[in-house]
């Protein structure tokens, strides 16, 4: 059975293409990941050997796919020395082995966005002419990292661009540059820059991986930035075997350095390139592509193709317009349970929002479902940015790399050892005027430099790491995290604390361990640093567990590279998506149209989208307007459905909503009872100030008369029924009731969504 049976006839080209530049113009769902790991499979099987192959991914996951693949297709021993991983890990690797000639030890620190925020605010107080109030700390370090994309140095920076903010942010660059060389560390701008430097500082470098890497094959080759094409460049210029894969439609981090022009113009840089389009869809109905199509077509900036799949038609899209993001919420949540009845499970759901501040709505409708409806919000607070977490891997920093100040600043006095601010003050300005790393003045303090109060608790921390450091190459990485958690006090001041959070670190603490535990039974580099490294550049789709039933939200930048079989995306508004900064802006919009585009495309059955006509903006209501890309989508493939509105009716009663006075008609509208009776007490809320100090009263009042024992409801998800029963008040009345399928529940009125029925 040859390697490339069951590919296409595209797909088929893009991987026996053997020799010269290649660009593989890959639409969503065309079966990129096939197409790459069959291409890599012949290359190594018509004689290429696999460790003359480099394989530049953008995730850790993505990488280790396309080992495992290439393993099933022809032997672990091949997966195993193929060079594949992240622009970021690759680079790393690089720079271990040749760690010297730029400056740092092969034990350096890679510092997440986090930790050299961190350390930039240090540098930004200890000059001591900036006021963080107008000179943010986060917009600095945007601009030092654009700078690092652009592979401008401080005075290369400096020398671009002029104005007093250049020349501030070039004084904090420079300074920022030398704490991280002091600290022996590296953000994550630096492991692109970096290898640049060392390659155009020594050739002889430079020419060893040239001649080493005889193919690169690059993935998503549309969200490279400028550093990442300059390094593709210099590996490529020997051989000229660069596969570049990627989709210029699915371009959408153009605000954190991506380049669209590195794929549009790929030709240019290597204009006896090939150019391949995978174009048959795998993954969604042909309905979906029509609509993706159609409005990404409105971009000027693209190469073109058209999408097909054999699975033709398809259901029409539903585009729900509610009144405001809480019905819309809501609209979102009994459409899943719908979906749900239907034969979907939970896991099969994804909402998508562009803005994370959007999940609050979904997840209040979520909670409050009188149907539990289990999710997880991706792109929280990720495993590894929790404080317990942090700390220890900030022990591990250190036992790894003694001269890493900013870690050790986090755990010199946690858990606490007596060890004040002021006294830290003390270490760090000896450590500058002695031009020492913090550790190294810690090592060397005399007790009359100090007093024997303060130097004490010094020298045992002191001596606690000197023992873990000798024991650091000797012991498995899960072994010494164990020593790590327990000698230094960090597991009994947690058992100490007895409370539930604590208890709650302590079972993270032991997830790290076991982590740790699992890598070093998979790797045989199990070192400390290895670990270090590994952790330090895994993204959040890294960590997304697909196999736990729960509906998942996320924001579209999130979704790039996953499927799902129905997708929600919600707040198509102008304003919110696309960006009101982007609508001015040709390119920014392009890129938000691209954003839609990779939303729409994650879909595999159903898609259904949202708006609303006014959101809470600094809690106030604000009219919005449908966004442009629903206008863009052609009208035969969608389908509206507009909340109903309320109609008076022709005899006011209670019955029917008057609310004393206030006509407020009930409406089979989706709006829950409670919601009406609380949006109409709001409208009157001034009027009723002197009347009715208890709003909560006064509403249970009004609910109770329409739940009387023997009044007829509506529930979402049980349909219509009886009241049987009812026990409490305000927002805790609670209703049985006994529905026409036989069924007999006990509902909580302000969760349960229910609607009178005559």
């Amino acid at each position: 059975m040859s390697l490339l049976d069951g590919l296409n006839p595209a797909q088929r080209e893009a991987a026996c293409i053997t020799s010269g530049p290649v660009l593989i113009l890959a639409g969503a769902g065309s079966g990129k990941t096939r197409t790459l790991t069959h291409r890599l499979a012949h290359l190594i099987e018509t004689g290429v050997a696999p460790h003359r192959i480099l394989a530049v991914t953008f995730t850790n996951k993505a990488a280790n796919e396309m080992k495992e693949r290439i393993a099933q297709l022809i032997g672990e021993q091949a997966a195993r020395w193929l060079w594949a991983g992240t622009f970021h890990s690759v680079c790393a690797r690089i720079l271990r082995r040749d760690a010297a000639l730029v400056g740092l030890d092969s034990n350096f620190t890679i510092y997440d966005a986090d930790d050299s925020l961190t350390l930039l605010r240090r540098v930004i107080r200890d000059l001591g002419s900036v006021d963080e109030k107008t000179t943010k700390p986060g917009m600095i370090h945007a601009e030092i990292s654009n700078a690092k994309n652009a592979l401008l140095w401080p005075d290369d920076y400096a020398r671009e661009k002029t104005g007093p903010f250049i020349a501030l942010v070039a004084n904090i660059y420079r300074r920022y540059q030398a704490a991280l060389s002091q600290n022996n560390a590296v953000d994550f701008d630096d492991l692109l820059m970096l290898p640049v430097r060392l390659f155009g500082e020594h050739p002889q470098v430079l020419e060893e991986y040239r001649t080493k890497f005889q193919h690169l094959l690059i993935d998503e080759y549309q969200d490279t930035n400028h550093a990442q094409y300059v390094l593709v460049k210099l590996l490529a210029e020997k051989h000229h075997n660069v596969c570049a894969v990627g989709d210029d439609d699915q371009s959408i981090y153009g605000w954190r350095g991506a380049d669209i022009t590195n794929i549009l113009n790929f030709e240019r840089g290597f204009p006896e390139a090939k150019v391949i389009r995978l174009e048959q869809n795998y993954r969604s109905t042909q309905l979906i592509l029509d609509a993706a199509g159609a409005v990404v077509k409105h971009n000027k900036s693209r190469k073109g193709k058209t999408l097909w799949t054999e699975r033709s038609g398809g259901e029409r899209i539903i585009v729900s317009e509610r009144q405001d993001e809480e019905l819309e919420a809501q609209w979102v949540r009994d459409r899943i349970l719908s979906e749900c009845r239907d034969g979907a499970s939970y896991r099969d759901v994804v909402v998508l929002y562009r803005t994370n501040a959007q999940s609050r709505a979904i997840e209040e409708a979520l909670i409050r479902s009188s149907v539990p409806i289990p999710y997880r919000v991706y792109g929280g607070l990720r495993f590894y940015e929790r404080k317990e977490i942090k700390d220890i891997l900030a022990y591990l920093r250190v036992i790894d790399n003694p001269r890493d100040g900013e870690s050790l600043r986090r755990i010199i006095n946690v858990p606490k050892r007596g060890i004040g601010d002021r006294t830290v003050e003390r270490l760090e300005s000896m450590a500058q005027d002695q031009g020492l790393s913090l550790f190294e003045v810690m090592k060397t303090l005399d007790e009359d430099e100090i007093g024997a109060r303060a130097w004490k608790p010094i020298a045992e921390f002191v001596t606690l790491l000197e023992g873990l450091i000798a024991e650091k190459d000797k012991l498995p990485v899960s072994d010494m995290l164990e020593r790590v958690i327990s000698e230094t006090g960090y597991r009994r001041s947690l058992e100490e604390d007895g409370s539930v959070e604590a208890e709650t670190r302590l079972e993270n603490l032991d997830e790290l361990v076991a982590g740790a535990t699992a890598y070093a039974e998979a790797q045989e580099d199990a070192t400390v640093s290895a670990f270090l490294q590994e952790i330090s550049l895994i993204t959040d789709i890294d960590t997304l567990d697909e196999s736990n039933d729960l509906v998942t939200l996320m924001t579209l930048h999130s979704a790039k590279g996953l499927e799902f079989p129905i997708v929600f995306i919600a707040g198509l508004e102008e304003g919110l998506f696309p960006l009101s900064s982007a609508i001015q802006e040709p390119r920014e919009l392009e890129e938000e149209r691209r954003l839609f585009y990779v939303g729409l495309t994650r879909a595999k059955e159903r898609v259904f989208l949202t708006h609303a006509r006014r959101r809470r903006r600094f809690n106030e209501w604000v009219s919005m307007h449908p966004s442009r890309f629903l206008e863009e989508l052609p009208s035969e493939l969608i389908e509206w459905e507009r909340e109903e509105q309320p109609e008076r009716p022709a005899r006011p009663s209670l019955r029917s909503g008057t609310l004393r006075g206030e006509e407020w008609p009930v409406t089979r509208s989706g709006r829950s009872l409670t919601r009406r009776i609380e949006a109409a007490a709001r409208k009157r809320a001034d009027e009723f100030a002197q009347e009715m100090p208890d709003y909560n009263e006064y509403a249970s009042q009004v609910v109770e008369e329409f739940l009387q024992v023997g009044n007829y409801v509506i529930h979402p998800s049980f349909g219509r029924g009886k009241v049987v029963g009812n026990e409490g008040f305000g927002d805790n009345l609670k209703v049985t009731i006994k529905f026409d399928g036989g069924q007999t529940k006990k509902v909580l009125v302000r969760f349960a969504q229910l609607e009178p029925s005559y």
